[in-house]
């Protein structure tokens, strides 16, 4: 009962494709384009790790309890092929009807969990969102403070070739990390890692480069 990539497929939405106040048709030169990599957010920011791991506690937990339930089903099928043949027929008929009980309790607690809308969704909302909501206000205020006209995802696979300093992940980083430390203020826009002598930012991938903590592209 593993489900991959359990947390971004619906709450990454909100920051995927974020429209700011586009420039008229005709004023292309005007257009200012970013991106972020969603993916390299997840996995570089600790507090996504954390609910990360909070939630897989929970999920196993939930799975656990299923397994258990399972088990109790094959227990009980199992002795009912064993000693059915030497049980009355008002026995069987009230161990058959125990077998379809708890098989009808297990397909409920299955569909409550893991069917549309169940506890794992909520879950994935519950311990994902507040980041997910902190990363779209963090893009929304560059995005309306620095004129974007678009910021993209690029994990969406919308961006064949970007040019690094589109690259808006550093910043999100940034500010996310300086949020936490208390270091961020009102107003004040988080910027990406000093430039090193060779060029290159610190921490910062361009389309379909390596970045230097964990090796995420941009596709």
């Amino acid at each position: 009962m593993t489900r991959q990539r359990p947390w971004r497929a619906v709450l990454w939405l909100g920051v995927t494709a974020l429209a700011l106040v586009a420039g008229p048709s005709g004023a292309r030169a005007d257009i200012k384009v970013g991106f972020i990599d969603s993916d390299r957010i997840f996995a570089e920011y600790p507090k996504t790790r954390e609910a990360q791991d909070s939630f897989n506690r929970e999920v196993q937990e939930l799975s656990r309890t299923a397994k258990e339930k399972k088990t109790e089903i094959d227990e009980l099928q199992k002795k009912l092929d064993q000693q059915g043949p030497m049980l009355s027929e008002a026995k069987r008929d009230e161990q058959n009807r125990e077998l379809q009980r708890k098989v009808a309790e297990y397909e409920r607690f299955v569909q409550t969990n893991w069917g549309p809308g169940g506890r794992i969704t909520k879950l994935n909302e519950e311990f994902l969102k507040p980041i997910v909501d902190r990363v779209h206000a963090l893009v929304s205020e560059i995005g309306t403070q620095e004129g974007y006209s678009l910021i993209l995802d690029a994990v969406d696979g919308n961006i064949i070739f970007g040019d690094h300093t589109l690259d808006l992940t550093d910043r999100i980083l940034v500010g996310l990390r300086e949020e936490d430390e208390g270091k961020r203020t009102p107003g004040k826009l988080p910027q990406a890692p000093s430039t090193g002598p060779s060029g290159t930012t610190s921490g910062q991938s361009g389309a379909g480069t390596n970045t230097s903590s964990n090796g995420g592209k941009v596709d």
